[in-house]
């Protein structure tokens, strides 16, 4: 058993962090292994934040790994914004939702003694200009896309920080905004499979039920007018249940308006909807009472 032991220590693993100073070890032992919150996920992660499936990492046949973004699921890697993939490199870290913290961890190999002949040579070859270097080259063009990313993330995100506080008009403008979302999870869907399967949850429901993920996946109804009325359950349940959260909110009671923004959440569980992350954000917003 030691012995097996002291393999799998060797294996490279992400060590978690989040807070309260919890932290989880995960071995990378398969070839590729999803995180989010989904109960199948490889690695379960209990934050409203997340989606069901946020980020996958994969081993490549060089040994490396990589971490893959699922969807339009923010991703920050190294403190910037991550666009698709990025190779992981020990001691790498990277955050998911508001604080959940990975970190890549690779036990170092022995390194050999630098050899003074290859030292010898290698100063003796003319060195390179630094706008010819490659290392310089792909450092500006990973520069240029996380700025890109990071411009992207602020567009999708829903904007101004004056949209961010809790009111009767902002909870009635984000529902009417649910067919919409509908309608963009269906093209994400056409696009990528692994990107709707990774950003929208919930349950499909019965035969006839309208539910998020039931009218996310159909194909009908297509037209605006008829995919509105089909949506209207769906809305009018997001406006009662958010403005009760918004009232319990009002009178103190965080404990009863944390639930109901959950249920709010719940009825559009998909990450890349405005409305859905309006509800993140007010759950987030109540925090429990302190213990004493």
């Amino acid at each position: 058993m030691a012995f097996l032991s002291f393999f799998r220590g060797n294996k490279p693993s992400l060590l978690q962090t989040g807070p309260g100073g919890q932290s989880r070890s995960h071995v990378l032992d398969r070839p590729e292994m999803s995180i989010g919150r989904a109960s199948n996920a490889d690695i379960v992660v209990d934050d409203p934040f997340l989606a069901p499936i946020h980020a996958r990492i994969e081993r490549q046949s060089d040994g490396g790994f990589i971490i893959r973004r699922m969807g339009l699921n923010p991703i920050m890697l190294r403190g910037e914004a991550l666009l698709q993939t990025a190779s992981l490199k020990a001691g790498d870290s990277f955050r998911l939702g508001k604080d959940v913290e990975f970190q890549f961890v690779v036990k170092a190999a022995a390194k050999d003694p630098p050899k003074k002949e290859a030292s010898k040579a290698s100063d003796d070859k003319p060195k390179k200009s630094l706008l010819k270097q490659p290392a310089f080259l792909a450092g500006m063009g990973v520069a240029y896309l996380a700025i890109v990313g990071i411009i992207g993330y602020v567009i999708l995100s829903g904007g101004s920080s004056a949209e961010s506080g809790p009111t009767a008009e902002r909870i009635n403008a984000e529902a009417g905004r649910i067919p919409t979302c509908i309608k963009n999870a269906r093209r994400m869907r056409q696009v990528s499979e692994q990107s709707f399967n990774g950003a929208v949850g919930g349950r499909v429901g019965r035969d006839g039920e309208a539910s998020y993920a039931a009218l996310s996946l159909a194909a009908e109804p297509a037209d605006d007018a008829a995919l509105a009325k089909a949506a209207e359950p769906i809305v009018e349940a997001y406006k009662r249940t958010a403005l009760a959260a918004l009232a319990s909110e009002n009178r103190g009671n965080n404990t009863l308006a944390r639930s109901l923004y959950q249920q709010t959440y719940d009825l559009v569980p998909d990450i890349n909807c405005s409305a859905a992350r309006f509800a993140l954000q007010r759950r987030a917003a109540m925090k429990p009472p302190a213990r004493r």
